[in-house]
């Protein structure tokens, strides 16, 4: 896959995206705190034109909500914990494919993704679509890319949930993001 970076190239950089995350808890008494208030700092850059920030990641259903691990600072990959979720901010800068349609890729989660603002292009088999900012998308373990054919970077919040069945050839949980 060979992407026209030369726009993105010239404005992307490796920063902090600046996402204020706000964790609750309950104190000795059970009286409900904020246990963090400060900047997300787990991020990771897969591409010359993403910045990926984990905001929070559970194991298992129900998830233990005393747990006093911040979730937050796990090194995860692409899939979420096995039977547990993945919940990211990102930022994807505009830069077009060339050759066509891009590579897909696919996980087996149900994916739960808001648009905060700007544009992103969802490539799926053979088919795409426009995603602009208040649109939600719901995948379900299909094949996709993310592409921003806009102007100004997209901006969204993405829930991956575990879920079956498992295939091979799907992504796996890899502590370094390909994609």
């Amino acid at each position: 896959m060979s992407v026209k970076t030369e726009a993105a190239e010239a404005t992307f950089e490796k920063r902090d995206p600046k996402v204020r995350r706000i964790v609750t808890t309950h104190d000795k008494n059970g009286k409900s705190v904020v246990w963090m208030d400060a900047y997300a700092t787990n991020h990771k850059y897969p591409n010359e034109r993403m910045i990926s920030t984990l905001l929070w990641s559970t194991e298992g259903a129900p998830a233990d909500y005393m747990l006093e691990e911040d979730g937050g600072a796990r090194q995860l990959g692409t899939a979420p914990p096995a039977r547990g979720t993945r919940f990211m901010f990102s930022e994807l800068a505009p830069g077009k494919e060339e050759g066509g349609w891009p590579h897909v890729h696919r996980t087996d989660t149900i994916d739960y993704k808001v648009i905060i603002s700007g544009e992103v292009t969802m490539y799926l088999d053979d088919t795409k679509l426009v995603a602009r900012a208040g649109d939600v998308i719901i995948g379900r373990g299909t094949n996709h890319a993310w592409v921003n054919e806009g102007t100004v970077p997209c901006r969204s919040v993405t829930v991956l949930v575990d879920a079956n069945p498992k295939r091979k050839d799907s992504v796996q949980g890899l502590v370094t993001q390909k994609h």
